[in-house]
């Protein structure tokens, strides 16, 4: 869930859509998608950027982070080439930054990544991915704050990356597309 407008946002994987849900608990659709299991939210202004999972089984050129605006007739790749995206966030200087549950296990279909084969990534200007922490053992949230990413894993634990981001605010990203909407 993501604040939004007098509201919040929310993805439901499992029929491919990012729902809006007003303080009084109305619901309506806010963008419907193919088969892409929409994971987490971050905004920035009137931009939506999420994270996908991709289709089954997962593979790494389908673990995407997208943006796109409340009436935007398309939606813009910012970066792929992580296995199955869970979570994306802001950080420190407005890095972008995304949470890999890891490999696909593919037994069954649906199930989480195998263990210890999750990493917290960041998005670079051109659309790629680096991996600041790997060996996560199958991570499915994270906050930032400050310096620190905290990363809920599908156990119950709560772990930290520290200085994710160089002083002061660490490398610039060039070149991610934002999009500037009227709406």
């Amino acid at each position: 869930m993501e604040p939004y407008r007098n509201g919040f946002l929310v993805t439901d994987g499992h029929f491919n859509r990012v729902l809006y849900v007003t303080l009084d608990g109305e619901i309506t659709m806010f963008r419907e998608f193919n088969d892409i299991v929409p994971t987490g939210l971050a905004v920035r202004g009137n931009l939506v950027y999420m994270s996908e999972a991709g289709p089954v089984p997962h593979l790494p050129e389908n673990g995407k982070v997208v943006s796109f605006g409340p009436n935007s007739p398309t939606v813009t790749n910012i970066a792929s080439g992580a296995p199955l995206l869970v979570d994306v966030e802001f950080g420190r200087g407005q890095m972008l930054f995304a949470l890999s549950q890891g490999n696909f296990s593919d037994d069954p279909a649906g199930s989480p990544a195998l263990p210890n084969t999750g990493s917290l990534v960041r998005v670079n200007g051109d659309g790629s991915l680096s991996i600041i922490a790997d060996k996560l053992n199958i991570p499915t949230s994270f906050e930032i704050i400050g310096n620190t990413a905290y990363i809920v894993t599908l156990g119950g634990e709560v772990w930290t990356v520290d200085d994710i981001v160089s002083a002061p605010y660490g490398q610039l990203i060039r070149n991610i597309p934002y999009i500037i909407t009227a709406d």
